[in-house]
Parts: C-alpha cells; structure tokens; sequence
C-alpha cells in the first residue's frame, strides 16, 4: 500500500474515533436528560394528585369540624382556594414545559444513539473493519442519525460534557480499584481535579 492509500486509511480511521467519541458523549448527555425530565415530570405529577386530594378531602369538612381542629373556618376556606390556584399555576407550567415529551425525545435519542454505538463496536470487531465501504455506510448511519437528534441546550452543555468526562474518569478509576467504594473514588477524583485546576492557574503556560 503507497504512502498516499496509508494517509487516506488515517484519515478515516482518525474520522471514526472521533464520530465514536461523539457519539458516546451524545449518549451520555441525552440519557441524562431523558432521567432529570422524567423525575421532574414524575414530581411535577405526583404533587399535582397529592395537593388536589387533599384539597378534595378538605373542600368538604364542616366549619364544625374545622373549629374542633383548631382551625378559623373563614382562614381554611381562604387558604383552600389559594391552594386550588396553585395548583391550577402548576398544572399550567406542566403544559408549558412539558418535561414528559421532553424526556420522551431524549429518550428515543438515547435508543438511536444506543444502536449507533453497538454499530461502531461491532464494525470494530471485525476483520474488515478499514474497508471502505464499511467506513461509509457507518458514516450514512452517523449522519443519519444526528441529523434527527433533538438538540442539546446551550446552558447546559459544558455541565453535561463534565458529567460524561467525569464517568469516564470514574469507570477507569473503579476498574483499577474496583474493591474501592465508589463514593471515596468520586471524592478522591474531585479532589485531585481541583488541584490540578490550582496548580494550572499558579503556573500558567507561556
């Protein structure tokens, strides 16, 4: 193979590490959207059901009953009703937001991005994993695939960029001590990072 064949091979292959190594950090950060906007939602729900119940159950109950709990009727009655328009406010903002969609799109993102790893993986265990035409149609498919990929936001990026470097760091570090609690592995790693940011800003390059 000329010298010319051996760059282009580089070239390619340099272009598949980096399409793998976006596409594993893609994974990372749609996967932990999908899990905070389905809690969000979830919370945002279960408060929803819980505060109409007890607002139902209350809406009910005699001044009498009121009184001989300790409470001015007149005051229950006021605070009922302000309760019900919080609950209407939040029933709004879950409209609004809508976290349930929002983790159902980062959901189906993670599910694409899921396969197109185990495509990169699996185009890598095999003997013809240089060839051409296997570069190629793993490229069709990352092209694909990211063209339909919800958008990460911009206020969020770096902090989810962290978050995967940081897991990364972590699994290396609990696969070369994985008798080490993990806690004491995430504490020492946070450590050390701070030091090195320290020590990077007391000897700044030239």
């Amino acid at each position: 193979m000329s010298e010319g064949a051996n760059l282009v091979v580089s070239r390619r292959e340099d272009e598949g590490e980096r399409q793998y190594r976006l596409v594993d950090q893609l994974l990372s950060m749609h996967s932990l959207l999908r899990d905070r906007y389905r809690l969000l939602s979830f919370f945002l729900n279960s408060l929803q059901i819980a505060a109409s119940l007890f607002l139902c159950a209350l809406a009910f109950v005699g001044d009498d009953v009121l009184q001989a709990a300790g409470l001015f009727p007149p005051r229950t009655r006021l605070a009922l009703g302000l309760g019900a328009l919080a609950v209407l406010i939040i029933a709004i903002a879950e409209y609004r937001v809508d976290w349930k969609a929002a983790g159902s799109r980062h959901g189906e993102a993670a599910d694409r991005l899921g396969r197109l790893k185990a495509l990169y993986r699996r185009n890598q265990a095999q003997e013809n994993a240089d060839d051409l035409e296997t570069q190629e149609a793993q490229t069709e498919a990352y092209e694909r695939t990211m063209s339909i990929l919800p958008p990460i936001p911009e206020r969020r990026f770096n902090r989810l960029k962290a978050h995967h470097l940081f897991k990364r760091a972590l699994s290396d570090r609990l696969s070369e001590s994985p008798k080490t609690f993990a806690w004491f592995l995430r504490v020492q790693l946070r450590l050390e990072g701070v030091r090195q940011a320290l020590s990077k800003e007391r000897c700044p390059e030239r």
